[in-house]
């Protein structure tokens, strides 16, 4: 359990916390604690009554006889034996308070033996006073049961929550240390039921064993521990798992960093899974700010944000199919039995166009009569194909081509890598391409477009759907915070300015942020008291007027405060406003080129957290049609 040292009245006064058992989970935390400063490799904790009733066991170094009979003083365990051992903390606990603590409201029995002792040693203790010791006989470690907490408290007693409540906040003491340290198998057993069992054989297998094996394939190891994918996200906080020098914290400054570096990412209200554990200088944190040693400070927080900021950031935006979300195909037995066909489901099938190719399906008649009956009406005789129930692909084009990516290392740049037609109408896209970060050494070919809507792409024998929209709004949002940050918006003016009428909220709200609007290329006068207009414009390659995307940008940044969410909150707006829309043709060219773009960037997702792509594999194909 440590070195036991009565400290002087000084240091004593130093190091004193009050009181640090409020409930049962600072119960089971405490004592878990001292069971990894004791070296265990082994921990079971047996939890009833909603924590009122507790059983610890561990294998570790345990005590002397001399020790069991100082551990229940108060400061009597602390591992420091200096002022200066504060600055440099390397085990859990340091103050010594747990167990006198806990002694001294509930009834506790404490057995322990140590490796090189014949037998152990057993103590009961009521109230914080010794009524029994005795020598027993058990394997090295420490047990230590508790029962009746609270009992001589009734006002604390009174206060405490429901038992599936008082048992949740236990199981998360537990996961947080299990995930803190996963080289030791720890297990907690709630009213004899089993709820955690670690084997101690890892920090993989550990994530495995708590939260399942779907979620550690959905997990990314980085420098500073582990962050989840978008498939992950959740609506709280509670999944960011903050370490430092494998002990729980709660750290602000980490999260922040975590969060920012998810941005764009992360839809709104959405929060990452993560799992950081820092090794830093004990002599640079004071985790002396609290009673619980939960909340911590670094003495460097510009550091320590702009690491943990960098490395998501990068892994992040870098790694596509790390932010690819996979469309499972749900295995379902079919009862075609029950299958009920509509009369308007009997007609026959109309001409179906993905883009430039276009599939017809024939239907062969039951007699000849109605058949001739329909080649001397206006339907188009040429589609029919001798009146066979087949189906067959017809290219209306040859276009289509194999977009080359290459990687950093090659020679050839990706312009030469494809030649597009020059036959192709007037693109919506910016002819400029942005620097080349992150590109994968792999064949992708355009098939077609869906509903007008989706791109739909072959890569490496999947299926990769693209949602169009997303894309190009992704590329102008790149290419807008590029040009701003370098004071490179370019402005036009308008032959005919454009009058708008506001609000007196607007009015007020375009007036504070007029600057900004300057700074992207807006030319605005006031007309009259309720009317402003606007003389010069962004140079957007939009199909939308300016008129909406003004009114857009607008409403965007009423909701903001900050310079940097106004600025983001105006690139945002004015992306999303000018990309290409649902429901928009476009050509293979076009579609070609979007694609291409999108690659150079190499981020995946849109400025407002939704995934670009999604991919259907081989593999899910065939499941879906029953191959495989």
């Amino acid at each position: 359990m440590g070195i036991i040292k009565i400290l002087d009245e000084s240091l004593s006064n130093m190091i004193a916390a009050g009181e640090v058992v409020e409930n049962p989970a600072s119960l089971v935390k405490e004592l878990l604690e001292n069971s990894l400063d004791a070296n265990s490799k082994y921990i079971k904790i047996d939890v009833k009554n909603g924590g009122k009733n507790i059983k610890f066991t561990d294998d570790g170094k345990g005590m002397s006889r001399e020790d069991l009979l100082l551990c229940i003083e108060r400061h009597a365990t602390s591992k420091i034996s200096s002022k200066d051992d504060l600055f440099n903390l390397s085990t859990y606990g340091f103050r010594g308070e747990a167990l006198s603590s806990i002694a001294a409201v509930s009834k506790m029995t404490i057995s322990t033996k140590r490796k090189e002792d014949s037998s152990g040693y057993s103590i009961s203790v009521t109230a914080g006073k010794i009524t029994n010791l005795k020598d027993t006989q058990k394997s090295t470690g420490t047990e230590i049961e508790i029962n009746n907490l609270f009992f001589n408290t009734p006002a604390r007693l009174k206060f405490l929550r429901k038992d599936t409540t008082e048992n949740t906040k236990i199981k998360e003491i537990v996961l947080q240390e299990a995930l803190a340290n996963p080289e030791v198998s720890i297990i907690l057993a709630i009213d004899g039921k089993e709820n955690i069992r670690t084997s101690g054989t890892g920090i993989e297998n550990t994530i495995i064993e708590i939260f399942g094996v779907s979620t550690l394939k959905n997990l990314k190891q980085v420098e500073f521990g582990y962050i989840g994918n978008l498939s992950l996200t959740r609506s709280t906080k509670d999944f960011i798992f903050t370490f430092v020098n494998n002990r729980p914290v709660k750290a602000k400054i980490i999260e922040e960093a975590l969060i920012d570096g998810y941005y764009t990412h992360l839809m709104r209200g959405k929060y990452p899974f993560a799992i950081v554990n820092l090794k830093v200088d004990p002599k640079s944190i004071d985790v002396n700010v609290h009673p619980s040693k939960k909340i911590i400070k670094f003495s460097d927080e510009n550091k320590i944000y702009h690491d943990i900021y960098s490395i998501t950031e990068s892994e992040l935006n870098f790694d596509k199919n790390f932010n690819m979300p996979t469309f499972e195909v749900k295995k379902e037995n079919l009862n075609f039995e029950n299958i009920k066909i509509s009369e308007d489901s009997k007609k026959p099938f109309e001409n179906f166009e993905i883009n430039d190719i276009k599939r017809v399906i024939e239907i062969k008649k039951e007699n000849e009569s109605s058949l001739e009956k329909k080649n001397n009406s206006t339907i188009d005789k040429e589609n029919f194909l001798n009146f066979q129930t087949e189906t067959k692909f017809i290219p209306t084009k040859s276009e289509v081509t194999t977009l080359q990516l290459e990687t950093e290392e090659s020679n050839v740049s990706l312009e030469e890598s494809i030649k597009l037609p020059d036959t192709s109408p007037k693109n919506t896209i910016s002819d400029s391409f942005i620097e080349n970060k992150s590109l994968t050494s792999s064949a992708i070919k355009v098939i077609g477009q869906f509903s007008n809507s989706f791109i739909l792409v072959e890569q490496d024998g999947d299926l990769i759907v693209y949602d169009q929209h997303i894309v190009h709004e992704r590329i102008l949002y790149e290419k807008l915070k590029q040009e701003y940050a370098q004071h490179k918006v370019s402005s036009q003016a308008l032959l005919v300015p454009i009058k708008v009428s506001l609000t007196l909220k607007q009015i007020e709200i375009l007036k504070e942020k007029l600057s900004f609007f300057e700074d992207f290329g807006f030319e605005i006068d006031q007309f009259n008291d309720i009317d402003f207009l606007i003389r010069a414009v962004p140079t957007l390659d939009t199909k939308d007027s300016f008129e909406n995307i003004f009114f857009e940008v607008l409403e965007g940044i009423t909701k903001v405060n900050s310079k940097n969410e106004v600025i983001e909150s105006m690139i945002i707006s004015m992306s999303c406003r000018s990309a290409i829309k649902a429901n928009e043709k476009l050509s293979i060219s076009e579609m070609e080129k979007l694609i291409l773009e999108l690659h150079k960037i190499g981020r995946f997702t849109c400025p407002h957290g939704r995934p670009i792509t999604f991919k259907i594999s081989l593999l899910d194909m065939e499941k879906g049609f029953k191959r495989k």
